[in-house]
């Protein structure tokens, strides 16, 4: 406020000055100007350093028609592109040329989707009047969505080509290509803007999701292998499946169905599965997941290896979702039910914007070598998991010795590098959850517990082709979401050989056990402490510092409690405490 009234109307304020509740929110200060008396002429040194260092410190102020006057990093911090980039914004969309206060008005709307404000806040921010804000953002928001939408998402913006293009190698030599000829692979999948509650039940309803516990509309995604997004649909009830939004989106007269031609490729997740007998009738080819069938606790090799090559493609659009929640706060927050009818405009211009500032996702350094791992353990067995089952090892325990592993013992399995890491599991998601595992196991008695069987079954050892050298270890992994379930990993090692050469087979009774391309995180988190992370220095389980935020162990006593809105009596009895109050 002293800034302000400095520079607009040449009054200084000394330090410490108070200001009353109406001035502190008065949006004019022209009565200044009527004032005659009481002013003060004459200042002391430091009054003169006091307003010099006011003058300097409002050289940083955001005037965004003057952007050259703005550091770069702070018009970065609050606008979230580059000067470049907002310069490239202005020219896409000259109709901001128009306005007054053109640049101020991009900015304002940028600086509300990056920050997600109140427009009180912004405009305190901007010094402009929050009515004026307000208009101000309207009109930005409908020429962003006229004029600069249209140019970086929809249908009509890319060809069929261009998509092609932008497939990557790892889906391209999988899915890509259909009786010769390399056709578009795209990746669909829904993501959630959470919504506040409404007075009006039918959108209560509605919106409300049992999954999440939340109310919330479902926006949806079609997506490059690179992260380019295609096209947003929506925003569709939180009670609409991802099946359903295909059912209703790619009818026979639907702009999509004439879009994409047969033997396009479709990479979904499981959440598709009613959806596919259209998609199959439409000729396009689909690639899921695979699902337990009725009576199956485990997915076969095959479908378990071919689960894999989906999830490797398939996590592109998940890093897009990320990428609308990371940089537009706007979309993060619960969304007022008074602006909802502007949400999916805001959600498209975001869409926009991440395509046409964000690098698209590019092809990893050992692509090459994952797919010739694909390629080469598609079709191979588990043999592996299938000596477990018949020879029922879950059960035996005479065979193993349990050890606790330090640097010293279990020396004969193979030290890696991290690279090696990525190739056994194919990813860096597994590795990542192999932290978070090692963190709860060693929490316990501060060491990791094996269980090692040096004998091992000749007729295993020849049907694997491998030597004597050959050993079994077997580990307990705690689930992350069942806290009675353990997993049971077991992973055949070879000590005349080296690196990630050294595993021979591995497998886990989880869903995924029999997967021979990658490994499960169960198995990765052993992999990952005997083959590196013992071998460096300052380990530690992510995340300490929150073990000692919860109250934990607290004991439930009986004690006399009066339950709630009882009459009283003098026969007081014994209940739970949850349900009563205490008599005080």
């Amino acid at each position: 406020m002293r800034k302000q009234l400095l520079k607009m109307y040449n009054y200084y304020v000394p330090p410490n000055n108070r200001l009353c509740d109406f001035h502190l929110t008065c949006t004019s200060w022209d009565f200044l100007n009527e004032i005659t008396v009481n002013i003060i002429i004459t200042f002391t040194a430091n009054h003169i350093q006091d307003m010099l260092s006011l003058k300097d410190s409002d050289k940083n102020w955001l005037d965004f028609e003057n952007i050259d006057s703005i550091e770069d990093h702070i018009f970065y911090h609050w606008v979230g592109f580059n000067k470049t980039q907002f310069t490239q914004i202005l020219n896409e969309v000259p109709q901001f040329q128009n306005l007054k206060r053109g640049s101020t008005t991009l900015a304002a709307y940028l600086i509300k989707l990056r920050t997600g404000d109140s427009d009180d806040r912004l405009s305190s921010l901007l010094q402009i009047p929050s009515t004026t804000l307000s208009s101000l953002l309207g009109k930005a928001r409908c020429l962003m969505f006229d004029y600069f939408v249209p140019q970086h998402l929809g249908l009509n913006h890319i060809n069929r080509q261009q998509i092609i293009e932008r497939n990557l190698l790892i889906p391209n030599e999988l899915f890509g290509n259909h009786n010769g000829e390399i056709r578009p692979i795209i990746v669909l999948d829904g993501t959630y803007i959470y919504v506040q509650k409404s007075s009006n039940y039918k959108y209560q309803k509605k919106t409300y999701s049992l999954h999440k516990y939340q109310n919330l509309v479902k926006p949806f995604l079609i997506v490059c292998t690179d992260g380019y997004i295609v096209e947003v649909l929506g925003p569709y009830p939180a009670t609409t499946s991802d099946a359903d939004i295909i059912n209703k989106e790619f009818t026979d007269e639907s702009i999509y169905r004439q879009y994409f031609q047969s033997g396009d490729a479709f990479i979904l997740d499981r959440g598709f599965r009613d959806s596919l007998p259209l998609l199959s009738a439409c000729g396009y080819r689909t690639f899921v997941p695979g699902s337990l069938q009725e009576g199956e606790s485990q997915l076969s090799t095959l479908e378990a290896n071919k689960s894999r090559a989906v999830t490797i493609c398939r996590w592109v659009v998940e890093a897009v979702n990320g990428r609308f929640k990371r940089d537009f706060k706007l979309l993060r927050q619960d969304y007022f039910n008074t602006a909802s009818k502007n949400l999916m405009v805001h959600f498209e211009v975001a869409a926009a914007l991440i395509n046409a500032f964000h690098p698209p996702i590019v092809n990893r350094s050992d692509a090459q070598e994952i797919l010739q791992l694909i390629n080469r353990y598609m079709h191979v067995d588990n043999r592996l998991s299938n000596y477990v089952i018949s020879n029922n090892l879950n059960r035996r325990r005479a065979q193993f010795q349990p050890i606790d592993v330090n640097r010293e013992n279990v020396s004969d399995f193979p030290e890696m590098t991290f690279s090696e890491l990525i190739l056994v599991s194919l990813g860096t998601y597994q590795i990542k959850q192999a932290r978070s595992y090692y963190g709860e196991h060693v929490r316990a008695n501060g060491s990791y517990v094996i269980e090692v069987c040096r004998e091992v079954d000749s007729d295993l050892l020849q049907e694997l082709s491998t030597t004597e050298t050959t050993w079994l270890l077997r580990g307990r992994i705690k689930s992350r979401h069942i806290s009675n379930r353990i997993y049971f990993v077991y992973i055949l090692v070879d000590s005349s050989l080296s690196g990630r050469d050294a595993i021979i087979q591995y497998c886990c009774n989880c869903i995924v056990r029999k997967r021979t391309v990658g490994c499960c995180a169960h198995t990765m988190s052993i992999i990952w402490y005997l083959g590196w992370a013992r071998y460096q220095d300052n380990i530690v389980p992510p995340a300490e510092f929150l073990d000692s935020i919860l109250l934990c162990n607290i004991l439930h006593t009986s004690i006399n409690y009066i339950p709630v809105g009882a009459k009283h009596s003098p026969h007081i009895q014994k209940h739970n405490f949850l349900n009563y109050l205490p008599i005080l």
